[in-house]
C-alpha cells in the first residue's frame, strides 16, 4: 500500500520525496520518517543493481562534491545528511504538525492529486528522479 495524504504532500516535489510503500498508514511523523530511509536505501539499492552510480548521481543533482563511503547503507546515509533532506524532512515534520485530522486525507482544498494519479507517479520514482526532487525542494517550497 502507498502511503499518501495530500496534506503531507502539498506539491510535486514533496510527493515525490514523501510517498512511501508501507501496508498501513502512518499516524505520526516519526513513523513516516522511518519508512523514507527505507525507501532511500531501496532506491540506491535499485540504482547499483541497474549499473548506475549513487554517487555520480548525487554530485549531478545536488551539486556538492561526494566525499563517503560506497556501500549502499554509507550512499543513502550520506543523502539524508544533505542540506536538501534536512529542509525536507524540516517540511515533513511541519505538515505532521499541521495536520488536520477532520480532513479526508484526499482532500483537494490542499490542490493535490488523486490516489491514483500517486499510485503511477509512485511507480515512475527512482534515486534519479527523487534526487531530481530534492534539488529543488527548498526553491519549490
Amino acid at each position: 500500500m502507498i502511503f499518501f495524504n495530500n496534506q503531507l504532500m502539498k506539491n510535486d516535489s514533496q510527493l515525490k520525496l514523501f510517498l512511501v510503500d508501507n501496508p498501513v498508514p502512518f499516524s505520526r511523523y516519526e513513523d513516516h520518517q522511518a519508512a523514507l530511509h527505507i525507501q532511500l536505501y531501496r532506491l540506491v539499492e535499485e540504482a547499483v543493481w541497474e549499473g548506475e552510480k549513487p554517487t555520480a548521481l548525487i554530485e549531478d543533482y545536488l551539486g556538492v562534491t561526494y566525499h563517503s563511503g560506497e556501500t549502499i547503507s554509507e550512499v543513502a546515509n550520506y543523502i539524508l545528511h544533505t542540506d536538501q533532506m534536512q529542509f525536507a524532512l524540516h517540511l515533513l515534520r511541519d505538515n505532521w504538525q499541521a495536520l488536520d485530522d477532520n480532513l479526508p486525507e484526499d482532500s483537494k482544498m490542499y490542490g493535490g492529486v488523486s490516489k491514483a494519479v500517486a499510485r503511477q507517479i509512485f511507480s515512475e520514482i527512482d534515486l534519479r528522479t527523487y534526487l531530481e526532487a530534492l534539488s529543488g525542494i527548498i526553491e519549490n517550497s
